[in-house]
């Protein structure tokens, strides 16, 4: 009785010292580990091309099912023998009696997911870069015949947060499809392609579905699918209905026509690997890309010209994003000199652009009569919605939308508004009842003011967290990369090398 409720110890890999942990999936812990004076015995050769921390997957042997050792020693083959600059590196694996170890490559900047959760969406101009990265994993794998049928942001690392290179992880399920294909059930739900649900043989494509979610995710900050219950996802997935993209005018006709072709749920109108890897969106070629921001930046020029200092202000920081994800990428010192110039100007005409914008705005405001101001001020007595479900329920959504709107969460309340007014709004359109159809268009002309002033709080405090980001990254980028910081590391580096030694 008493083995029976003995716990099992913590992981001790000898050479590593454990630290905090990073993570847990559904077959393993990991943590962070920092590597050890006891390695000092291995040839020097070894330590020197070693780093200090790592990520060290430990899976405890007492919880093993019939099939998680399958999945650990596909895993540990495959990265074994798959090596690139986008894939998680493994340095070694071992176990004891209680725990099997797989140390990794450890990655400071957490996982993707992580990423999009915290900017709640991504502009194009940041979500291209993390694309081409996943797309050049692709490549490799799909010249090597492998699939790694689980892409999802928890399965893409960051090696930091302020210039992120993604690492592809998790190669558990990872396989080789040959021409006949698999018939296996494999990956995240969410992420799987509607081929691996029926039970017809799949191929590679699969991947380029799951692309198609993450970028989705990136843009809009949410899957495709928003459901309750994995029956209703799974109903979603099978579905033949076409995947609705927003018509968001952020996203650029190739960002569009890419994601089109990647959410086909018929694998044989999906983009292929080959049109997939030389699409416009993912091919490198940063001519174009100085083009399109510099047409952003025109177009701002010409509006703040205008007078439509809101518009002016939405294209000037769409230029600077583009300026800011090209600076990241780009080789040409020069040119990168040139562009954080631009971006810093740019930066100044920013907050130049949003004073008068708030000064025009609280002009307009200030003339605006007050019996126009308080004929909306609450939404029209006697609404009666004991009979009417669907009508109780849209209008649900609307006190929602207040009530995320007082605690500033634009996005969402936008979300709740739209779709109790949808509601709402057919309803009026099939309503006889000359009394009821009154009271709608008064409910309805309500919580459109409503409606309307929270998207433009949205797009003010997206415009400032776009405006904050694009700052952060500028400091970063010129404390980092500055061409005037060269000379003087080049400098001390003899002198640290000395300190060191």
């Amino acid at each position: 009785m008493a083995g029976r409720n003995e716990s099992t110890p913590l992981p001790n890999l000898p050479g590593y010292t454990f630290g905090e942990k990073l993570g847990a999936g559904s077959y393993g812990t990991v943590y962070k580990a920092r590597l050890t004076p006891i390695v000092q015995t291995r040839p020097s050769s070894a330590i020197s091309t070693r780093p200090i921390f790592y990520a060290i997957k430990c899976i405890s042997r007492k919880a093993l099912t019939k099939t998680t050792p399958d999945i650990l020693i596909n895993e540990i083959k495959l990265l074994k023998h798959i090596k690139h600059d986008n894939i998680v590196e493994m340095y070694d694996f071992s176990w004891d009696e209680n725990y099997i170890y797989i140390v990794m490559e450890y990655c400071a900047g957490g996982d993707m997911s992580m990423f999009i959760r915290s900017r709640q969406q991504l502009s194009e101009a940041r979500a291209r870069p993390f694309v081409q990265q996943i797309a050049r994993v692709l490549k490799f794998l799909y010249e090597k015949k492998l699939s790694h049928m689980d892409l999802k942001p928890e399965n893409i690392l960051l090696t930091s947060i302020d210039k992120p290179i993604l690492k592809i992880a998790d190669f558990g399920v990872a396989q080789y499809i040959g021409r006949r294909g698999s018939t296996s059930i494999r990956g995240t739900l969410l992420y799987m392609a509607p081929e691996i649900l029926s039970s017809l043989p799949y191929d590679n494509r699969v991947d380029l579905w799951s692309v198609g979610v993450i970028l989705y995710e990136c843009l809009f900050g949410r899957p495709p699918f928003v459901c309750s219950s994995v029956d209703e996802l799974i109903g979603e997935i099978k579905s033949n209905i076409p995947i609705d993209i927003p018509n968001d005018t952020r996203i650029s006709s190739e960002c569009r026509d890419l994601l089109e072709g990647l959410l086909q749920r018929d694998p044989n109108k999906r983009i292929s690997f080959k049109d997939f890897f030389r699409h416009p969106f993912i091919f490198i070629d940063l001519s174009s890309q100085i083009s399109r921001a510099d047409e952003f930046l025109h177009k701002s020029i010409n509006y703040e010209q205008s007078g439509n200092f809101k518009k002016a202000l939405d294209y000037r920081v769409r230029a600077l994003d583009e300026y800011v994800a090209i600076i990241k990428v780009d080789d040409d010192d020069n040119r990168r000199h040139q562009l954080r110039s631009k971006v810093k100007q740019g930066l100044v005409a920013a907050e130049a652009l949003k004073r008068r914008m708030r000064e025009t705005h609280s002009n307009s405001a200030s003339t605006v009569p007050t019996t126009t101001t308080t004929a909306a001020a609450a939404p029209p007595e006697n609404f009666d919605l004991n009979h009417n479900k669907e009508l109780s329920d849209a209008y649900q959504h609307c006190l929602n939308g207040n009530q995320l709107m007082g605690v500033l969460r634009y996005g969402q309340a936008c979300e709740e508004y739209q779709i109790g007014l949808s509601v709402m709004l057919r309803a009026r359109r099939t309503e006889t009842d000359p009394m009821k159809s009154k009271i709608l268009h008064d409910v309805i002309s309500f919580y459109l003011s409503k409606a309307e002033l929270c998207k433009n709080k949205n797009e003010a405090q997206q415009l400032d967290i776009n405006m904050a980001k694009i700052q952060e990254d500028s400091v970063l980028d010129n404390t980092m990369l500055d061409e005037s910081n060269v000379n003087t590391e080049k400098k001390s580096t003899s002198q640290q090398n000395c300190c060191l030694q």
